[in-house]
């Protein structure tokens, strides 16, 4: 199954980094996941596994980064 990129962004630096570390201790963010998820339905894909933590961008707005595994048989909806 391909990975598509998204992007969400980051309420402030300190958020992104409390979040970048929750992560970097092997724990998940449930809402932000979701979050996630629901922008992969709404780009008209067909999430077929968990969203992937990519990290962090560099710029301004900071963002996180995810990939999410989609299914691709069946086309791209709406």
């Amino acid at each position: 199954m391909p990975n598509i990129p998204i992007d969400i962004k980051a309420t402030d630096q300190t958020e992104a980094k409390r979040i970048l570390a929750l992560y970097q201790r092997g724990e998940r963010h449930g809402v932000l996941e979701e979050e996630v998820t629901n922008e992969a339905w709404n780009a008209g894909w067909t999430p077929v596994g968990r969203p992937i933590f990519i990290g962090l961008s560099n710029g301004e707005p900071v963002l996180y980064r995810f990939e999410v595994p989609v299914e691709t048989s069946l086309g791209r909806h709406g």
